[in-house]
């Protein structure tokens, strides 16, 4: 199990917080300083930080842009005009260099769209000054906190953790709806999975599973109760939510769960899960099979 207690949660993020270089690094060291914890844990708790601390400063890096970007034009005069300026301010801020970039980008160009400046993030080849077409290619490169890459991957594993959710289930015999099947007979905020039969886990209804192919903590889990979870609860009765990567062990009596949300860092055990005996439902008065319900 991965459940991290409060205190060595305190001290990974104190030591996050303190830490000042490329976040690449940060993640080398804190495997090496909490060698208990999974790199995937690590850097899920990192990448939370992060979101954070952007949030916190996203306003002071904009009204400090211009001066930066006289900065960056001084320095692009000089004949050893560096390729890693914006990875060295994004340092010295603490922040995603990819962050730092959408702010430049948007300030040496106030005329382009804010499409149009996601497009030069994702292929610096398309800005016109190549000093900091550079930069923006360098930075792209070497951050894995922000943009377009990171993005992709987040999105691959989140995908990947869906699939091997399925995969279980459908070993374990369960039988249930997933997100395409809910969305097309009209609901909106739909579950990973939707039990078609409701099961027994550790003596408690289970109507719902969901996936978060991160950590954790207690400010995230909360958002996620109160966007998602809580309304899975009021529609379908309670579930579960698997943070594969772990959890600060604070969340699971997190008052706003209530009785609807029971929070786990892996699919339930055989020997947990005790499966109910009902006429399976059916969507719209169709065979479950044809909308991809699993059974064995």
């Amino acid at each position: 199990m991965v459940v991290i207690s409060v205190a060595k949660f305190a001290e990974i993020q104190t030591f996050i917080r303190n830490y000042s270089g490329l976040f690449v690094n940060c993640n080398l060291e804190l495997e090496s300083k909490f060698p208990e914890y999974t790199s995937d844990t690590l850097g899920s708790i990192v990448a939370k930080e992060v979101i954070q601390r952007v949030k916190s400063n996203h306003s002071k890096l904009t009204a400090r842009a211009a001066s930066m970007v006289k900065e960056f034009q001084t320095i692009a005069k000089k004949p050893s005009a560096a390729h890693d300026v914006l990875q060295q301010m994004a340092i010295e801020w603490r922040v995603p260099s990819t962050v730092l970039c959408r702010i430049f980008l948007a300030k040496f160009y106030p005329d382009v769209s804010k499409s149009e400046i996601n497009e030069m993030l994702r292929m610096p080849d398309l800005i016109p000054d190549s000093l900091l077409a550079v930069n923006v290619s360098y930075c792209l490169y070497s951050e894995i906190m922000d943009g377009p890459i990171t993005d992709l991957v987040r999105r691959f594993i989140g995908e990947e953790y869906e699939v091997r959710l399925k995969k279980m289930a459908r070993e374990a015999g369960m039988v249930f709806y997933d997100e395409g099947d809910l969305r097309r007979t009209g609901y909106d905020k739909t579950p990973d999975l939707k039990m078609a039969v409701p099961f027994m886990y550790r003596g408690q209804v289970i109507n719902w599973i969901e996936s978060k192919a991160s950590f954790g903590d207690v400010d995230s889990h909360k958002r996620y109760v109160k966007d998602q979870l809580s309304s899975y609860g009021n529609r379908f009765g309670p579930g579960i939510v698997i943070y594969w990567f772990g959890y600060v062990e604070s969340i699971e009596d997190c008052p706003e769960n209530g009785k609807c949300v029971i929070v786990t860092d892996a699919f339930p055990d055989k020997d947990e899960m005790e499966f109910l005996s009902f006429n399976l439902p059916v969507l719209e008065e169709e065979d479950p099979q044809k909308y991809g319900a699993s059974s064995r």
